[in-house]
């Protein structure tokens, strides 16, 4: 190898060393950014510190919250009926679901817990089944019809009932099957199925009849 290809050999090596040696921030910059960058990482740890034990604080006492906007909605099955209402609770609050379901509400002098919570709308929102001192929501069956048995050699009798005082764009099948019924001797929950017409919901049972 001739002295000339040495020398610019040389020359490179020290151009590579001084890049490795080098860092692109100068010694002085980094001195003086650590206490700023320190100082803001601090505040902010302590800012987003009192946030959060601000919001998500201990669970307060039960007496802290109270229903609010109390609303009657529709009926949902057989004498019960659906209220809504408020909770002057934060929905911040990381316990704001045990809140609601814990927190009672009068309703017909008699406290209830809702059925349901839930976030709407920016707000704590709870459901309450309400079944009992709502007549509106009582519905009930004429008298039942004997409609033969079922098929020959069925064991089973055919009762219809027409179901009365069903409140207006409620779940006929609902409280089809939630509506008790009496007859023959016999208590029911509710019809076996259900049907509706223009005459009306239909219940429909299928007892035990060895004549049949």
């Amino acid at each position: 190898m001739s002295p000339a290809s040495r020398t610019i050999i040389h020359h490179s090596l020290n151009r590579y060393r001084y890049n490795e040696t080098y860092p692109l921030l100068s010694t002085g910059r980094r001195k003086h950014n650590c206490p700023e960058h320190c100082l803001l990482t601090t505040l902010g740890a302590v800012i987003i510190f009192v946030v959060f034990a601000t919001v998500f604080r201990i669970m307060p006492a039960d007496n802290e919250f109270a229903w609010t906007n109390f609303e009657s909605s529709s009926c949902t099955t057989y004498a019960t009926r659906e209220y809504v209402a408020e909770l002057n609770v934060s929905i911040w609050n990381i316990h704001r679901m045990e809140i609601c379901m814990g927190t009672s509400a009068d309703v017909h002098g008699k406290p209830h817990r809702p059925s349901s919570c839930e976030v709407r709308s920016g707000k704590v929102v709870g459901h309450f089944a309400i079944s009992h001192d709502e007549p509106d929501c009582v519905t009930y069956w004429s008298e039942y019809k004997d409609k033969g048995c079922n098929a020959r050699g069925s064991k089973k009798r055919h009762i219809a009932q027409h179901l009365m005082n069903l409140p207006h764009k409620a779940n006929y099948k609902e409280f089809c099957a939630t509506t008790p019924a009496r007859f023959l001797e016999q208590e029911f929950s509710g019809a076996n199925s259900c049907e509706t017409s223009i005459w009306g919901v239909w219940g429909h049972w299928f007892i035990d009849d060895d004549s049949c």
